[in-house]
C-alpha cells in the first residue's frame, strides 16, 4: 500500500472514530412535566424520548421509548448510549410541548410544561392541509424556458375567509409584489386597509416552524404596514385583513417552489414561492390561539402534525 493512500486510510479512520466518540454512555434522562399556570406537576403524561445514536460518520440511528409520568409527574429511562435526546409530552387536556437536546453529559435532566387546551371554535386554518398553499408568482417564458416575460407576471394571494390563493389579488389578503428578476420575489404587500407585522425567528422559542402555530397567539392592534420588504429572518407574519377589522397569522413553512411547466398555447412558465401555514379569526378578536387536541407525539416531536 502506498504513503498516500494509507494516510487517507488513517484519516478515515480517525474521523469515523471521532464522530462516533460524540456519543455519551450509560445515559440517564429524568425529568417533570407541569403545569404552566400553575405548575403543579401532571400525572400520567403521555412522554416520548428519542436518544440518537451514531453508527458512523454519517449514519444516525435512534432508540425510541414512550412512557408515562408517576404521581409526581416524573419519568424517567436510561440509554446505553446517545449523543442527542428529543423529549415531547402531551396530557389530557394539555397542548404538547418538546425539548431538543444535544448531550453534554450522560445524566440530563428535561422538563416540560405544557399548557391548558383553550377551545378557539372561529378560529379556521390550514395546519392540517397535506397539500399546503404556496404564496407565490408565475412568469410566462418562452419554450426553452429562458426569456422571461415579467411584464405579464402574476402573483398568487392568499384569502384568509376561503383559506386558498387567488391570481385575483383584490380578493386576497397578501401577496407578492412582482419584480423583474427570477426567483422569489423580496417583497409582500397588503390592501390599503390591510398590513403586516413581521414576526422574527428571535422571537420564536423553537427552531420549528410549525410550533409558531402555538406561540405568538394574539395578534397586534396596531403597528401594521401594507407593504414589507423580506430580509431573511422573518418566520412568518401577523396579518390585518382586507376588510381591516379581522386578524390572521401566516407562517412560512420551509420548503420552496422554483419550478417550469407547459401553458395551453405550447410556450412555459416559471414559478416562484414558499408554502405557508394560516390561521385565521373571523369574529374580529385578536385570539389566534390554535387547540391541538389529537396529537401523535411521533409526528409532533419531528416536527410535523
Amino acid at each position: 500500500m502506498n504513503t498516500a493512500l494509507h494516510n487517507v486510510l488513517l484519516l478515515l479512520i480517525v474521523l469515523t472514530t471521532l464522530a462516533c466518540n460524540d456519543d455519551k454512555t450509560n445515559i440517564v434522562v429524568t425529568g417533570q412535566i407541569i403545569d404552566e399556570i400553575t405548575g403543579k406537576p401532571i400525572p400520567n403524561a403521555e412522554v416520548l424520548v428519542h436518544c440518537w445514536y451514531r453508527h458512523s460518520i454519517d449514519d444516525n440511528s435512534l432508540e425510541e421509548e414512550t412512557l408515562t409520568t408517576d404521581n409526581y409527574g416524573w419519568y424517567e429511562i436510561k440509554f446505553s448510549k446517545g449523543h442527542k435526546v428529543d423529549v415531547a409530552a402531551t396530557a389530557h387536556n394539555y397542548q404538547p410541548n418538546r425539548s431538543l437536546n444535544e448531550l453534554k453529559d450522560n445524566l440530563i435532566q428535561v422538563n416540560l410544561k405544557l399548557r391548558k387546551i383553550k377551545e378557539n371554535p372561529t378560529l379556521t386554518s390550514t395546519v392540517l392541509y397535506k397539500a399546503p398553499p404556496y404564496l407565490k408568482v408565475r412568469i410566462p417564458a418562452d419554450k426553452d424556458g429562458e426569456e422571461m416575460d415579467f411584464e405579464n407576471a402574476q402573483s398568487f394571494g392568499f384569502d384568509f375567509k376561503s383559506l386558498k390563493t387567488n391570481l385575483d389579488t383584490i380578493q386576497t389578503d397578501f401577496w407578492y409584489k412582482i419584480e423583474d428578476r427570477e426567483g422569489i420575489p423580496s417583497t409582500i404587500v397588503t390592501s390599503t386597509k390591510g398590513g403586516l407585522i413581521p414576526i422574527f425567528s428571535d422571537e420564536v422559542k423553537s427552531s420549528f416552524a410549525y410550533d409558531l402555530v402555538y406561540e405568538k397567539t394574539a395578534a397586534p392592534t396596531k403597528g401594521y404596514t401594507p407593504i414589507y420588504t423580506l430580509t431573511g429572518k422573518e418566520v412568518g407574519f401577523f396579518v390585518r385583513c382586507r376588510d381591516g377589522k379581522t386578524y390572521g397569522k401566516m407562517i412560512f413553512g420551509g420548503a420552496e417552489m422554483d419550478v417550469s411547466a407547459p401553458d395551453e398555447q405550447g410556450s412555459f412558465y416559471r414559478e416562484f414561492g414558499k408554502n405557508i401555514i394560516c390561521l385565521y379569526q373571523s369574529n374580529g378578536t385578536t385570539d389566534l390561539s390554535y387547540p391541538q387536541t389529537d396529537v401523535d407525539l411521533k409526528s409532533f416531536l419531528r416536527g410535523f402534525f
